[in-house]
């Protein structure tokens, strides 16, 4: 993926995730997963829950510290940016594989940053 990786989004030391300019527009609201809190045991965590996801059920995860809300199911994964609290559509819908994709990138990242 395309993503730009930071260990200082905004210039803020700690916050880790991903600069806003390198998001798509289509994508804006991904800049929202940053957060303080963020491991590669926390994303493996993720992972595994959403790879245990069986037909019918879905895994929801609230970012701690940032404002996304992640919803997947076996298929697809919807991202909500929190901060616009009035919205039912989802900002982002990727197939649950892409997300999986993600988010293992993500937590490379995070393992070569000592998080």
């Amino acid at each position: 993926m395309k993503y730009k990786f930071s260990t200082k989004v905004f210039g803020q030391e700690g916050i880790y995730g991903i600069e806003y300019d390198s998001l798509e527009k289509n994508e804006k609201a991904l800049f929202e997963i940053n957060s303080y809190i963020w491991t590669s045991e926390e994303v493996q965590d993720m992972l595994d829950e959403i790879k245990s996801i069986t037909i019918g059920n879905d895994f929801e995860y609230s970012v701690e510290g940032g404002h996304l809300l992640i919803v997947a199911d076996k298929e697809e994964t919807h991202l909500f940016n929190l901060l616009n609290k009035s919205q039912k559509k989802a900002d982002i819908i990727w197939t649950t594989e892409k997300f999986i994709q993600f988010l293992k990138e993500f937590k490379d990242f995070l393992q070569k940053n000592g998080r």
